[in-house]
């Protein structure tokens, strides 16, 4: 897809958008349109590497049959330990399947059939006028999928505000508390501050009710947060973070999921959770009033693993 057949599913506002690029809180000012790629290093039409029925998110989520994922390229944030690092890391070639919106559609179409009628678009932040010119054209088929935004929290609040018509399930992480990791580990920063503010707008949209149909939610957000290993202080001040200027009836996801994709710099990183850091954590988050969430079994870590190359999520056997 050229830019010039991209542009033409944009709004004005969307063109403006890319011409002076503000989408994430690092607001790189370059000029996508004119081939600026920012620290993101994407360009303005859709780089998606994979369109999925995936079957390891959360029950509300995926409920029986699976959520239709569409992965975005690249990320706004470089997180050190990210299990997509395939198409993560923005200095890996744009990896995507997908040459015409046509592509897109006729695949997302496709999927959905096997899946519940959800679709979930993976770090979309860096691609916000992609995702919503998707969902314009879907509608235009008379495709109404529930539509979950899943991103790591590091979003600026001014798009956020535009999407209330657009999502119906926000599917924040809320990564880090404390700054000096978040730049450390995903060269985000002032992370904490941008990330809770953002997840409150969220909150404001949506509120702390779950609605569901049957399994699946339709309406509402869930906030994940990844348990490092050696690093309990940092999800306990977020727990605390999110408690003191969101809710404790919020619905949450605790996961115990981490697992080195390769040897990192930073030993303390090179092991997964143990069952006592977890559980240390989640008797926190009772302790502070939570109690609406979802809590992962240690196994989740080699459970469901992405297989990029392969265009599919496979079981680690």
């Amino acid at each position: 897809m050229t830019n010039e057949e991209f542009l033409d599913y944009l709004t004005e506002d969307e063109k403006h958008s890319l011409e002076n690029c503000e989408l994430c809180p690092r607001k790189c000012h370059i000029n996508r349109i004119k081939g600026g790629n920012g620290f993101c290093n994407t360009p303005i039409t859709p780089s998606i590497a994979l369109i999925i029925n995936h079957k390891g998110e959360e029950p509300a989520i995926g409920g029986k049959k699976g959520i239709t994922n569409v992965f975005f390229s690249h990320c706004n944030c470089q997180c050190i330990y990210c299990q997509n690092y395939k198409i993560s890391n923005n200095q890996t070639e744009i990896k995507t399947s997908y040459v015409s919106m046509s592509d897109i559609l006729d695949k997302i179409e496709l999927t959905l059939q096997t899946s519940e009628n959800i679709i979930g678009f993976v770090s979309p932040t860096h691609q916000l006028p992609a995702m919503k010119a998707i969902i314009r054209e879907l509608r235009k088929r008379n495709l109404n999928p529930i539509t979950v935004y899943n991103c790591g929290g590091y979003e600026n609040i001014d798009e956020i505000k535009k999407l209330s018509s657009y999502i119906d399930i926000y599917l924040p992480d809320y990564k880090y508390s404390d700054d000096y990791l978040a730049e450390k580990f995903s060269k985000a920063p002032h992370y904490s501050t941008i990330a809770i503010k953002t997840i409150k707008e969220m909150y404001n949209q949506k509120g702390s009710t779950l609605l569901k149909i049957g399994v699946v939610a339709e309406n509402g957000m869930i906030i994940r947060h990844l348990v490092l290993p050696n690093y309990l202080q940092n999800s306990k001040k977020a727990l605390e973070n999110i408690a003191d200027n969101i809710s404790t009836n919020i619905t949450i996801s605790l996961m115990s999921q981490y697992n080195p994709p390769f040897r990192l710099a930073h030993d303390e990183l090179n092991r997964k959770l143990t069952e006592n850091e977890y559980k240390e954590i989640e008797n926190y988050a009772f302790h502070l009033g939570f109690h609406k969430g979802y809590f992962q079994d240690l196994t989740s870590s080699e459970s469901v693993l992405p297989d990029f190359d392969n265009n599919t999520f496979l079981k680690n056997e």
